[in-house]
């Protein structure tokens, strides 16, 4: 049998060359350090010299009384562990990353002591981040998709106020399907492209841009009650719109209707999103180049420009 300080040996020796950092603190609400091993070091970049002796929250980006560290202590404190917890950790340069920890308190010959094992989470967040861009972008145009427009509608709809309000314009391109069909799908792609390149040059900071599918995109926008939105802002992105492109030197125009509706503080998802797309169809209905209508029942008459 091999002997209890073979073993003990045998686990310093596994602590000190596991790539898998440790960390052990002492139990009270600042949690010194006691001792980490060298991987654990290599993560958060610093010398056993920096942290001897020092409170974990050095390689904290937050207060330590912050909620979430609040409730990790009382689990300690309550089951004596907690499992595979998302903490946000600092290292010495200033990077705020994120972490895995798995935690146990523990009690040894009459002393307490917390031992931590820390995984570096960074490489499976930006996975989980690049999958989640990925699910809400339209492919083709780099814009929010119609998923992460419903999202995002529903979310700001939630906070609107008579003070602060929103504003939906949908856009419908005038005579794309002729370019479709005369110079085609590729052709007609590029279109989409610059048009989607025009309406976020155009638009303000805080507006939230996608391209709904085909060649229907849609602008929300939050505004104060005291400066509403106005008719020349939109017919401006409608001529933006229309003005002529070159592709592969072809002289190629496309137009926009535009519809455009306002919403009250207790207006429904669904109730915003037919009025901007019966303003929409209005504007479509006329048959010129642009054309930008406001929802008939937030506007006591309708504005509207024609042009071609």
């Amino acid at each position: 049998m091999i002997s209890e300080d073979v073993l003990n040996s045998a686990l310093r020796d596994l602590f000190d060359v596991s790539p898998v950092p440790f960390s052990i603190s002492t139990t009270d609400f600042n949690s010194r350090y006691i001792k980490v091993n060298p991987a654990y070091l290599r993560l958060v970049g610093r010398s056993w010299e920096e942290l001897a002796e020092k409170p974990l929250a050095i390689d904290l980006p937050y207060p330590i009384d912050l909620p979430a560290r609040l409730e990790r202590m009382h689990l300690l404190e309550t089951q004596g562990f907690y499992d595979l917890t998302e903490v946000e950790m600092l290292r010495s340069d200033g990077q705020i990353f994120p972490t895995l920890i798995t935690a146990q308190r523990r009690r040894i010959a009459g002393e307490s002591l917390d031992i931590e094992i820390v995984i570096d989470n960074s490489e499976r967040k930006a996975l989980e981040n690049a999958i989640l861009h990925a699910a809400r972008t339209d492919a083709m145009t780099g814009l929010h998709n119609r998923a992460s427009f419903e999202a995002h509608l529903v979310e700001a709809l939630s906070v609107t106020s008579d003070e602060r309000r929103l504003s939906l314009a949908y856009i419908d391109l005038n005579r794309f399907k002729q370019v479709n069909d005369r110079f085609g799908h590729s052709i007609g792609d590029r279109v989409l492209k610059e048009v989607a390149r025009r309406i976020r040059e155009w638009s303000a900071d805080g507006d939230f841009v996608a391209r709904l599918g085909g060649d229907e995109f849609a602008v929300v926008s939050s505004f104060s009650s005291a400066r509403p939105i106005t008719l020349a802002r939109y017919l401006g992105l409608a001529a933006r719109i229309a003005d002529l492109m070159q592709i592969d030197g072809q002289p190629i125009q496309v137009g926009a209707a535009i519809g455009i509706a306002q919403a009250t503080h207790d207006m429904g998802f669904s109730a915003f999103l037919d009025n901007a797309d019966r303003a929409m169809y209005e504007a479509k209905a006329t048959g010129s180049l642009i054309e930008v209508r406001f929802d008939k029942p937030v506007h006591a008459r309708e504005m509207k420009l024609s042009c071609g």
